[in-house]
């Protein structure tokens, strides 16, 4: 699970049986998926089809306004001279594939906070939100990530979490390629981390972890 710890955590995956997909439950647990669809009744809603169930759960926190930049460079406001006086600890996924980049003429925008209800992956994530990287719709500036952490650069509160789970943000990297960012704040460290993740990673978020994107106008 990510934006947990600075350590990564792996994950078995699990392969269904191509025979039979209930081959390797047992009754118990057959039970205990039928309630929690809701029970009997709920469950053969399910078989038909009458009832979803939803990959992922997330609430809409707020949503925030941020000035736009005539010119961002990601070397200066995430380096060790940092202008603003806050302190990074940035991980070398970040370093290398987002240090160099250079955002100009960047517009203000509204960015949505919403909160993760329950563990889930980067696609569910992206598709629940409607962020499509191939028309940059719902991706944010990396100018608009850092200036949501400068308004609290020493873990004021504020729209981002502070509690040192994960704020997560889908971002386009100096090669034109899009990651997952995350930045929590370590309270003991008075930093924030800063690292990118591959929106192909296996590993999930958990819950209680929150997702900002831009909002889309059409």
């Amino acid at each position: 699970m990510r934006g947990i710890t600075k350590r990564a955590q792996k994950r078995k995956e699990t392969v269904m049986s191509t025979e039979f997909a209930s081959a390797g439950l047992t009754a118990g647990q057959l039970n205990a998926i039928v309630k929690k669809l809701g029970g009997h009744d709920m469950a053969l809603c399910f078989l038909r089809d009458e009832l979803v169930v939803k990959a992922v759960e997330l609430l809409l926190v707020t949503i925030v306004s941020v000035t736009g930049s005539e010119k961002f460079v990601a070397t200066e406001a995430f380096g060790e001279n940092n202008p603003d006086g806050i302190r990074f600890h940035i991980w070398d996924d970040f370093r290398n594939n987002f240090l160099g980049k250079i955002e100009e003429k960047v517009p203000a925008a509204d960015i949505a906070v919403h909160r993760l209800e329950k563990s889930s992956r980067d696609p569910a994530i992206m598709a629940e939100l409607d962020i499509d990287p191939k028309v940059k719709k719902g991706v944010i500036k990396l100018a608009h990530f850092y200036k949501l952490i400068k308004a609290q650069a020493n873990g004021e509160d504020g729209p981002l979490l502070v509690n040192g789970y994960a704020n997560i943000a889908y971002v386009e990297d100096k090669k034109g390629s899009f990651w997952a960012v995350d930045a929590l704040w370590f309270g003991a460290d008075r930093e924030w981390s800063v690292n990118a993740y591959s929106v192909g990673n296996p590993l999930g978020w958990g819950d209680g972890r929150q997702v900002i994107s831009q909002v889309y106008r059409v």
